[in-house]
């Protein structure tokens, strides 16, 4: 007997149930949050969550690589569309503004997750470890390109943009595409 397919209203829920985590876990923060409150979000009981996600620590890591599945494979699109590192780097900055309650998310939950017993802190030691390595495949492929200088870094690139993201956060009014636009004139050749 061929295994079940997932039925659309099934499929919808669970996206349901990932939506509404994801606001939670950004404002609230991870242990701020519980799975009744997930499940009143969404107008599920306990154990209508639990049907989709068993554990709270599920949801956690569901949520978290949603977003990297998706964004990955965006920036290598975008770049290839616009012809430029420089051009997607800013689209990409503005694209992750435009979803504030996901940046938010990723930056408190990277924070808290600094905490060896997080239950997302193994998540955010492999993501890191996978950023910087494809960050520095993307500068090394953008270096053969003649599109930026040698002194182009992925860590380095990566704690800038966290950097800015962090404190366009806490301060709206702060001006993260100029910034970022300043950084990137020290590491692109040409504009």
């Amino acid at each position: 007997m061929p295994a079940r397919k997932p039925y659309a209203v099934g499929i919808a829920r669970r996206q349901q149930i990932l939506e509404a985590a994801r606001e939670l876990f950004s404002v609230r923060g991870y242990r701020g949050a519980s799975m009744r409150d997930v499940a009143s979000q969404v107008g599920l009981t306990l154990a209508g969550v639990l049907h989709y996600f068993p554990t709270k620590e599920d949801l956690l890591a569901e949520v978290l690589q949603h977003r990297d599945d998706i964004d990955i494979p965006w920036f290598e699109d975008k770049w290839a569309e616009l012809g430029s590192f420089r051009a997607a780097m800013r689209e990409l900055m503005v694209r992750n503004m435009a979803t504030r309650g996901v940046m938010r998310l990723f930056v408190t939950l990277s924070a808290e997750a600094t905490d060896p017993d997080h239950p997302a802190h193994d998540f955010f030691v492999k993501r890191y470890r996978t950023s910087r390595e494809l960050f520095s495949s993307t500068l090394a492929k953008a270096k053969a390109r003649g599109e930026v200088s040698e002194l182009a870094d992925g860590p380095v690139l990566i704690a800038v943009l966290d950097g800015l993201q962090v404190q366009w956060l806490i301060e709206p009014g702060f001006d993260l595409l100029a910034a970022l636009e300043a950084y990137l004139d020290t590491i692109t050749v040409g504009r």
